[in-house]
């Protein structure tokens, strides 16, 4: 008989050690502390999320402990070689689409007090295949255990603590009943409010490319890749972003003439260079991902027009927040729902209002499945079903784009239904 696996609290004692380094996020109403060993990581991250850093627990003079009692959601970033899982993974089922064995994981036990019997999933321990991080997360911790932790290359792989910040967020709020959507969204002030609008469509239809030519017309950046939607009775839901940035490969940064003004700056300048000659299809072809932060590109200085060479910026994205000049906000009231259903050299583009609950297949490109981060007694609250999808939605104008695609006229499409 094999040995029972490890508590996660067992796992977290045997995994510790010391993190000096740490910052503080606020969103929305929710605070997010996140301290780590490495000091460079924590400058990276700190910059990274700059729209979104509150004053308190910037600086080394915090612990883990001392944010433990302080925040939401705590993580503990401990960066160094990889380590071994020690407890047995499974293979996770992949999507049909998707990779195969990208993570593999095991649920964890609760710890068990003496005459009591607890069931359910204690914790998770999570690997990527791929870079050999280990997350290990919990729906709770004491003692001064973040109950959130990434272990491994973590300076080599800020994207994947990135998304773990955001998923183990999402959660919080799936859990509350909030609808998972995967679009992207921006959001524009019309003089009397601010009104947003989610902007779905299967893979490879371009929704964060839209997104960004939405955001070179004046609009403000809410989430490119996922969003969730906050049901309000007798109100508009809400349109809630995460506090991720954009990914690009150089083409999309630098082959499109109304963003390249904007995007080239996601480049570091060797290979904004290297990539100054290449044709439209060949930056296409580039593998690399670039992270576009949308202070340093969009910034407000950069409204109306664009110019021929790089505009001016500010020396970073955390002066252009600490200016309270962001780009970047994670709410605003869901005005409509633009699906993405074109294909290259589809002919003209046609914009057109349809009923979400006829159109079975649209939605399906809204719906997003909760992943290997969110926990059982999470999704056991959550609102997964399309009727649930409809229910929240019920009353929100949908668009859809279909023929060829044209992100020129998307876009303006896209305005006349904000504005």
């Amino acid at each position: 008989m094999s040995a029972p696996a490890p508590t996660f609290e067992a796992l977290a004692e045997a995994y510790a050690a010391p993190a000096p380094f740490c910052l503080r996020l606020r969103l929305e109403e929710l605070t997010v502390g996140v301290c780590t060993n490495n000091a460079a990581l924590a400058d990276d991250l700190r910059r990274y999320f700059a729209p979104f850093v509150c004053g308190a627990g910037e600086s080394a003079g915090e612990s883990v402990s001392d944010l433990a009692d302080l925040d939401d959601l705590k993580f503990l970033f401990l960066d160094g070689p990889v380590r071994q899982p020690l407890v047995e993974l499974a293979v996770r089922r992949h999507l049909p689409g998707k990779k195969p064995d990208k993570e593999r994981f095991a649920d964890l036990p609760n710890a068990v007090m003496p005459g009591t019997e607890i069931s359910g999933v204690g914790g998770r321990l999570v690997r990527k295949q791929a870079t050999g991080m280990l997350f290990l997360f919990g729906p709770g911790a004491g003692g001064g255990i973040a109950p959130n932790i990434a272990i491994g290359p973590c300076a080599q792989n800020r994207n994947q603590l990135v998304n773990f910040i955001c998923a183990r967020y999402m959660e919080r709020r799936v859990a509350a009943g909030w609808l998972l959507g995967h679009a992207a969204g921006v959001a524009l002030d019309t003089g009397e409010r601010a009104k947003s609008l989610a902007l779905c469509g299967f893979a490879g239809m371009g929704k964060s490319t839209l997104a960004l030519h939405l955001l070179a017309r004046g609009c403000d950046f809410l989430s490119n890749d996922r969003v969730l939607v906050e049901p309000r009775p007798g109100a508009a839901p809400l349109l809630h972003g995460i506090p991720k940035h954009p990914r690009l490969n150089p083409g999309t940064a630098l082959g499109n003439p109304e963003l390249a003004p904007h995007l080239a700056r996601a480049l570091p300048d060797a290979l904004r260079a290297a990539y100054a000659g290449l044709a439209p299809s060949a930056l296409y072809a580039v593998e690399d991902k670039f992270d576009a932060l949308i202070d340093d590109c969009f910034g407000p200085e950069r409204l109306g027009g664009v110019a021929s060479s790089l505009p001016a910026a500010p020396d970073n994205a955390q002066d252009a927040a600490q200016a309270g000049r962001s780009r970047f906000r994670l709410a605003a009231p869901l005005c409509g729902l633009v699906v993405l259903n074109w294909r290259h050299g589809g002919g003209p583009m046609q914009a057109r209002r349809v009923d979400l609950a006829s159109r079975p297949d649209l939605l399906a490109a809204l719906r997003k499945p909760p992943g290997v981060f969110y926990l059982p007694q999470a999704l056991a609250t959550a609102r997964l079903s399309a009727q649930h999808s409809l229910q929240t939605l019920s009353g929100v104008p949908v668009l859809e784009l279909s023929g060829g695609s044209d992100f020129s006229t998307g876009a303006q499409a896209c305005l006349n239904l904000l504005q």
